[in-house]
């Protein structure tokens, strides 16, 4: 016959289970809940960043630069405009998006420096190369050109900042991204009401099809950690309640099962056998009672 298992050996046993278990379920909700974005992230980005306002991935660094260098190069313009515009109306508007983005280019800064996003401090190589042809020009022509190249800047920013602000998980990101449309589209009829944009020299405007296949690149829609619920998490936590629920049953279990095992014995030895089998060895009787 084993000896019983101790009391305090059971209740070790079963706290084990139970919070080995636990840690095993809370693991797979947390991997459910983010993981389906991040198997399919691996494709396209592996740099996220959890943040106090959500998770921040590479389209979200990629606009900050972007913006930033858009207000390099549209404040730079703008500066040198207000001086040497030909018509009232050019210097006008140049002095206005001088105005508004200098204010862009403070936003933009402030929300790199609360994400930990370093920025450029030089407009890209194309802008650059532009901004110095604008630089040779003068009278109607530098009109146009200012007009013309600043509108297009404006609309290679555009579509980037709403695709972002569609798509983005992080909640700074999508403040930013929604004022910094307004802006910019506020640029580009600023710019359109010169009447010296040339319509035929912008890009075409893309089909659905290749505007979805863009934007695919550009926009984060496929988070590590995110700040709000994505789909399946509902189910997801269900699941992981339930599976909890059962490890506690189990180890319930276990615990009421041990102890029957443990205190069965002793009282079958105090109770009255089974089947009327007697473990007692019979007792000799006197000579006077066998007769």
């Amino acid at each position: 016959m084993r000896p019983p298992v101790p009391r305090f050996v059971r209740w070790a046993v079963a706290l084990a289970v139970i919070v080995a278990l636990t840690v095993a379920v809370f693991q797979y909700w947390g991997t459910s809940q983010y993981g389906t974005a991040s198997a399919h992230s691996d494709a396209h980005d592996t740099g996220w960043m959890q943040t106090q306002w959500g998770p921040l991935g590479s389209a979200d660094r990629d606009l900050l630069v972007m913006v930033r260098q858009a207000g390099l190069c549209g404040g730079s313009s703008g500066r040198q405009a207000q001086r040497r515009g030909s018509s009232a109306a050019v210097r006008a508007i140049a002095k206005r998006i001088g105005v508004d983005y200098g204010d862009l280019d403070n936003q933009v800064r402030s929300v790199a420096s609360k994400l930990g996003v370093p920025l450029p401090d030089q407009p890209n190589a194309q802008q650059q190369g532009w901004m110095r042809v604008l630089s040779g020009r003068s009278g109607p022509d530098f009109d146009r050109m200012f007009a013309q190249r600043l509108r297009l800047t404006d609309g290679d920013v555009l579509p980037v900042i709403t695709s972002v602000r569609a798509g983005t998980r992080n909640g700074l990101v999508r403040s930013f991204a929604a004022n910094a449309a307004v802006l910019v589209s506020r640029h580009m009829e600023y710019l359109e009401g010169t009447g010296l944009v040339d319509y035929s020299r912008l890009p075409e405007s893309l089909t659905l099809a290749g505007q979805g296949q863009s934007i695919d690149q550009v926009v984060n829609t496929t988070p590590g950690p995110v700040a709000g619920p994505i789909a399946g998490t509902g189910m997801n936590a269900m699941v992981a309640a339930l599976v909890l629920i059962a490890a506690l049953l189990v180890a319930l279990g276990m615990l009421g099962t041990t102890g029957w095992r443990a205190g069965a014995r002793p009282q079958q030895r105090r109770g009255t056998p089974h089947h009327g089998l007697s473990r007692r060895p019979p007792q000799r009787r006197h000579a006077a009672q066998r007769w």
